[in-house]
């Protein structure tokens, strides 16, 4: 009886022996696969500034119209050509996948200034015009470009001295149905241009 008793005795200590061991097994496994964890963690792709990880899925982020950067429904491009002065067309396109509606409050449709290194004008080619006043509403279709010619008379240049002067072109038309506004200015450095 007492070898039966030592056997029992004996078994239960290997078992207590043998959990104690699985549970070291099952701890330290644990540990790595934490450690795992924090690995991939730290390796994980980064999620672009435009999108948030939540519940798992990458969600566009709402951007407040501060943070928001000002673009215009139409695009603008300049091009100078030197020629008794300077020669400028500036061409105004819908690249929207709609018609955006416009709206001018005179006959103008866009201008150009020359500003001084600190951005103040020196001269606007609308300073020797004279537009109507009547109000015009049109609609510029998808992908339609309009184009406006602008002359800079040589004197003109001829008075500006130093580096730094730039030609900035407006587009003067309101959009009718939409917060944003038509087209942001248009700026060319006029350096290559001054003697």
């Amino acid at each position: 009886m007492n070898k039966l008793l030592l056997l029992s005795l004996g078994g239960l200590m290997l078992t207590a022996c043998s959990q104690g061991t699985n549970k070291e097994v099952i701890s330290e496994k644990a540990i790595s696969e934490k450690e795992i964890a924090e690995k991939v963690n730290t390796s994980a792709v980064q999620v672009p500034a435009n999108l948030e990880l939540r519940d798992d899925k990458l969600i566009q982020k709402k951007v407040e119209p501060n943070d928001a950067v000002q673009t215009g429904l139409l695009t603008g491009e300049l091009q100078v050509t030197p020629d008794n002065g300077l020669s400028v067309l500036l061409s105004i396109t819908n690249n929207q996948a709609y018609g955006v509606l416009i709206q001018y409050r005179s006959g103008m449709t866009a201008d150009i200034q020359i500003r001084d290194p600190q951005g103040e004008k020196v001269w606007a080619w609308s300073d020797d015009m004279m537009f109507t006043q009547a109000l015009r509403d049109t609609s510029i279709a998808s992908g339609q470009m309009i184009k406006q010619q602008f002359t800079v008379p040589e004197s003109v240049l001829s008075q500006l001295k130093g580096r730094g002067y730039s030609l900035v072109a407006t587009y003067v038309g309101h959009a009718t149905e939409s917060k944003q506004v038509a087209m942001t200015d248009v700026t060319v450095l006029l350096d290559p241009y001054i003697n």
